[in-house]
């Protein structure tokens, strides 16, 4: 039944018409509840699926965010790396210098060029020593990363 205004029924009717216009206003005000109803349950719901993309969006935004941060750090860890690596090519040329120096000399320079190639290659550990490191936390942000990029 399509819903009907209260400005359809009459404020005073009839004494003879009392009875039909009762049901009649009855009826209208079963339709209107029924509707309200119907009404109510879409807006319910609306509310359930609403508060639901809300939490998605929450768990989207913290996901969002452990991924920045994980960027972040692989990309910091991405330039110590890049440091690292040209320290130890650095050190390796300086290394290849005095061996080349050293052929060219003999005596006392050599024991120098010698204990300079020492200092060289003490360097040289240190800094693979810290490549080694770095690679192994690059290594490990990199599985988190990938960690939180495979979940759903």
């Amino acid at each position: 039944m399509p819903l009907r205004s209260a400005s359809e029924f009459p404020i005073t009717p009839d004494p003879e018409a009392l009875q039909d216009t009762y049901q009649d206003c009855r009826a209208a005000l079963v339709s209107a509840n029924r509707s309200r109803g119907v009404l109510k349950a879409q807006s319910d719901r609306r509310g359930v699926v609403i508060t639901e993309l809300q939490r998605e969006l929450v768990e989207l935004e913290a996901d969002l965010a452990d991924e920045a941060r994980a960027k972040a750090r692989l990309h910091a860890l991405n330039a110590k790396l890049g440091t690292v690596i040209r320290e130890l090519e650095e050190t390796g040329d300086a290394m290849v210098g005095l061996i080349d120096e050293s052929e060219r000399q003999s005596g006392f320079w050599l024991v120098e060029m010698f204990r300079r190639l020492v200092q060289q290659a003490t360097r040289w550990r240190s800094v693979k020593a810290k490549a080694a490191e770095l690679a192994s936390e690059a290594a490990e942000a990199g599985t988190s990363a990938s960690k939180l990029g495979s979940q759903p």
